[in-house]
């Protein structure tokens, strides 16, 4: 009982799954509040230009804030979420780090998911910046995708996404297939399935996915791991911030 109350329980059993339905929903809050923020970037109340990638985040949750509580019927489902949650700490998988931050967490009304932990039961984001300064090989996938591969983040979970804020001219898939594609890149990130191409969001934003092996066990999670699926999307600006290209 005690494993069951502390989260550790959901360490025991195969990673809860999140239903496509419930990753669209997600998906497609991220490309709405994009849009409006996009609106305030019009109107010269945000740059995201330069911006810190921490400062983009925080300004979207506050739109998706300001959604989920005055407005949640623009978004199809949102109102079968939890309000979201910004850079909670949760323990990653091992138990022997206890203060990892996924970028934003949606979790499901309590009901939703045939889960043994509420609290490590969400869809975790892990939001990136992609510019020259930020490259896909050193930002979004060593400083991103490796979070979920090694389980800091999402390890209850079978799926989770990635997020990017485009800000040169970088397409999704090509971008992010030179560096899984390759074979550092498979090793690196365990690639288990290649980019594939999902689904669009409501406002035809491009939604890929791949599939990555996770770490071996510990003594803690002595439970064969099970791989996570990443979908991956890409939030891009009107006119680009830089004319830097990345590598395809």
């Amino acid at each position: 009982m005690r494993g069951l109350m502390t989260g550790r329980g959901a360490a025991a059993g195969r990673p809860c799954e999140i239903p496509m339905s419930f990753m669209a929903v997600v998906q497609n809050a991220l490309a709405h509040a994009w849009r409006i923020l996009l609106e305030q970037v019009a109107e010269g109340q945000f740059a995201i230009c330069g911006q810190e990638e921490d400062t983009i985040t925080e300004r979207l949750y506050m739109i998706l804030d300001d959604l989920y509580t005055n407005e949640p019927d623009t978004i199809q489902g949102f109102s079968s979420f939890q309000f979201p949650v910004r850079e909670g700490n949760l323990a990653n998988r091992a138990g022997d780090k206890r203060d990892n931050q996924p970028d934003l967490a949606f979790r499901p009304l309590r009901g939703h998911l045939n889960t043994r932990s509420s609290a490590m039961a969400a869809i975790f984001v892990e939001c990136k910046p992609i510019d020259s300064a930020h490259p896909i090989g050193s930002t979004y996938c060593k400083t991103g995708i490796s979070r979920f591969v090694r389980e800091d983040y999402a390890w209850a979970v079978d799926r989770a996404i990635m997020l990017g804020y485009v800000r040169n001219i970088c397409p999704l898939p090509d971008g992010l297939a030179y560096v899984l594609g390759s074979e550092a890149g498979k090793a690196n990130y365990r690639v288990y399935e290649e980019l594939a191409y999902l689904s669009r969001t409501e406002h035809g934003d491009k939604v890929y996915c791949s599939v990555h092996q996770r770490e071996s066990t510990t003594p803690s999670a002595p439970t064969p791991n099970q791989p996570i699926t990443l979908h991956h999307l890409w939030l891009t600006s009107e006119k680009p911030c830089e004319f830097t290209r990345c590598k395809i």
